[in-house]
C-alpha cells in the first residue's frame, strides 16, 4: 500500500493497490464429461443387403427343387413350395433390413444398440457386466468383407437376452470396435476372433489331424446321419405331396429286383450315408481347427468352414474337465474333452460350441486337460496321476449285472407281448436270449470303471460302459454335495454321492460307493479347509 502525493505535496487518504482476482483451481472431477448426446449414432454396412440376398438365393434351393422334381400342378405341392419360398425370403430380408433399422453407439459407460423399424427397441449394455466379445464371419459375409460383432453378458441363458449382435460391420470397423470395447471392460472378459480376419497371437497348443475324422464316422453320426436322411427326404417329398410319386417308383424296382440284393443295397447305402456323414460333419465342424495359448494364459479354441466357431477357457473359470469315452471310441483309442467352467450359456453347451477339441486320441485329450487347468492331473489311462481310483464294493457289481439283465428282461417281455397278439413273428420274442452274454459282459465292464478319488485339490468320478465318463472337478468349485439312496441301494448299504457347482454340467454323480465311504467323501469334501 501507498499514498500518492497531491498538488502540494501533502498525502491523503491511503489508496489500495489493485491486484487481480485470485484464481481457484480446477478439479478435473468438476469438468463436464461430454454428453452421450454428442456422441453420433453409426449405423451397419450397405454392403449387408446383397449378402443378405445371396443368403436368400441359397435356400431357395430347396424351393426350386421342389418345383422342379415334383407335380407343381397339384394344388397341396404348388401352394407348399411356395410357403418355402416364402419362409426362404423372409429372414434374409429381415437381416437385410438391419441396415435401415440397426444403429449402435459406444459411450464412456455402455454399448447402446436400437433395433426396431416400427417399433425402436433400445439397448443399453453397461460395459463392466460385458463378458465376451466376439468377431465372426459366416460365408456370405466373408464374401462382401463383412463381419458379426457379438458382446454377451453371459449366464445360463438359451435366448439372446443379454447379447447385442452386429451383422454388417467391415472388418476394420469391427476389430477397432473390438479393441474400444477391450479397453474399457475389465481383464475377466474373454474375446476371440475369426483367424480369416485377423491372426490370434499365442502358442499353438494343437492343430487339426485329419486322422480324427474316424472318430466322427464310426460314432452316434453313422447311426444319426443315414436316419435323418432318409426323414428330411421324406419330410420334403411329404409335404410337396409326392410320396406317391417317390412310392411308385420305389416299388418298381423293389419288385424288378431279387430280395436278397435290395437288403444288402439297403445295407450298403445306410454304411456310406452313415460314413459320409460322420465325414461332412467332421470337416464342416473342426476345418482349420487351432487351439492357441494366449500370452494371458487364456486358451483360444477356433474352427468351423462355412461359419467359424471359437470358444475361450480362462484358467480363473475353469473348474476342471470331463473326458468321455463310448464303447467304440474307447476301443480305437479315442477320447472326447470338455472343459467345466463357469459362465458358459445353456445355448453354448447345447449347440456343442463351447467344446475345445474334437474327438482325439487319448494321448491328446489327456495332455490338452493338463494344460487347461495347468499341472498334471490326468495320466494316459485317463486315471489320476497320483494313483488309481478307490474300487467300490463288490455288491456294486452284482448290481450293475442285473441292471442289464434287467432292462434285457423288459424287452423279451414287450417282444413276447407283441407276439402274442399277433404283431410278429413269435420267433423275434427269443431274439433278446442272445443279448443275454451282451448283459453280462456289459454289467462287469460297468463295475471295473466305477472310481472316485479324493485328491488334494480334486475330485474324480468315473463310470459307464458303453459311455464311460470320468469328471476331474476342482474341490474349490464345488459347492454342495449330496447323498442319496434308492431301495436297492438301501438294502445292499450302497449310495450315489452327487456334488454341484456353478460350472459345466453344474452336478456330477459317483454311482454305487459304499454307504460309509459317500458320507466321509462327502464330509471331506464340504471341509472349510480342505476346499481353501
Amino acid at each position: 500500500m501507498r499514498l500518492p502525493p497531491t498538488q502540494d505535496g501533502e498525502r491523503t487518504e491511503p489508496i489500495e493497490e489493485e491486484h487481480p482476482a485470485p484464481i481457484a483451481p480446477i478439479d478435473e472431477e468438476d469438468v463436464p464429461a461430454p454428453s452421450s448426446t454428442a456422441i453420433p449414432w453409426q449405423r451397419l454396412d450397405p454392403r449387408i443387403i446383397p449378402a443378405s440376398l445371396l443368403r436368400m438365393l441359397v435356400r431357395l434351393v430347396p424351393a426350386a427343387a421342389g418345383w422342379w422334381f415334383f407335380n407343381t400342378e397339384n394344388d397341396i405341392a404348388r401352394y407348399t413350395v411356395i410357403a418355402l419360398a416364402v419362409l426362404a425370403v423372409l429372414t434374409p430380408l429381415n437381416q437385410a433390413l438391419n441396415y435401415v433399422k440397426v444403429r449402435y453407439r459406444l459411450t464412456d459407460e455402455e454399448l447402446q444398440h436400437t433395433t426396431g423399424l416400427l417399433v425402436r427397441r433400445k439397448n443399453r449394455v453397461p460395459l463392466h457386466r460385458i463378458r465376451t466379445v466376439d468377431i465372426t464371419a459366416p460365408l456370405s459375409n466373408r464374401l462382401f468383407r463383412l463381419a458379426v460383432l457379438r458382446v454377451g453378458t453371459g449366464g445360463h441363458s438359451f435366448s439372446s437376452e443379454g447379447t447385442v449382435a452386429l451383422d454388417g460391420l467391415p472388418r476394420t470397423v469391427a476389430l477397432r470396435l473390438r479393441a474400444a470395447l477391450l479397453r474399457h471392460t475389465g481383464p475377466d472378459v474373454t474375446s476371440s476372433v475369426d483367424p480369416r480376419l485377423a491372426e490370434n497371437s499365442g502358442d499353438v497348443v494343437q492343430t487339426l489331424r485329419w486322422r480324427w475324422i474316424v472318430y466322427q464316422m464310426v460314432g452316434l453320426t453313422f447311426i444319426v446321419g443315414p436316419l435323418s436322411f432318409v426323414g428330411t427326404v421324406y419330410g420334403l417329398v411329404s409335404l410337396v405331396g409326392g410320396e406317391d410319386w417317390v412310392g411308385d417308383r420305389l416299388g418298381g424296382f423293389v419288385d424288378s429286383v431279387p430280395w436278397t440284393a435290395w437288403a444288402v443295397a439297403s445295407a450298403v447305402l445306410i454304411v456310406i450315408l452313415g460314413l459320409a456323414a460322420g465325414a461332412i460333419a467332421f470337416t464342416e465342424a473342426w476345418w482349420g481347427y487351432r487351439l492357441i495359448r494366449e500370452p494371458g494364459g487364456r486358451f483360444l479354441a477356433t474352427r468351423g468352414l462355412l461359419t467359424t466357431r471359437s470358444f475361450t477357457a480362462d484358467h480363473d473359470r475353469l473348474r476342471g474337465v470331463s473326458v468321455s469315452q463310448p464303447f467304440v471310441t474307447r476301443r480305437l483309442g479315442g477320447a472326447r474333452l470338455t472343459p467345466v467352467m463357469t459362465g458358459v450359456s445353456l445355448q453354448q453347451m447345447m449347440t456343442e460350441s463351447s467344446t475345445m477339441l474334437p474327438t482325439t486320441t487319448r494321448d491328446v485329450a489327456v495332455r490338452v486337460a493338463n494344460l487347461l487347468l495347468g499341472r498334471t492331473v490326468l495320466d494316459d489311462d485317463v486315471t489320476p496321476a497320483t494313483g488309481a481310483l478307490l474300487v467300490h464294493p463288490p455288491v456294486a457289481r452284482r448290481r450293475a449285472v442285473v441292471r442289464y439283465l434287467l432292462a434285457i428282461g423288459v424287452l423279451a417281455g414287450l417282444l413276447g407281448l407283441g407276439a402274442g397278439l399277433g404283431w410278429w413273428s413269435g420267433w423275434i420274442a427269443a431274439a433278446p436270449a442272445v443279448l443275454v452274454p451282451i448283459g453280462v459282459v456289459a454289467g462287469l465292464g460297468y463295475y471295473r470303471a466305477l472310481g472316485h478319488r479324493l485328491e488334494e485339490d480334486y475330485l474324480y468320478l468315473r463310470r459307464g460302459f458303453f459311455l464311460r465318463r470320468t469328471d476331474v472337478i476342482q474341490v474349490r468349485g464345488i459347492n454342495g454335495a449330496q447323498i442319496s439312496q434308492n431301495p436297492i441301494q438301501r438294502v445292499l448299504k450302497l449310495a450315489s454321492l452327487t456334488v454341484t457347482t456353478a460350472a459345466g454340467d453344474q452336478a456330477y454323480t459317483g454311482v454305487d460307493l459304499a454307504l460309509a465311504d459317500a458320507t466321509a467323501l462327502a464330509a471331506r469334501i464340504t471341509e472349510e479347509p480342505v476346499r481353501a
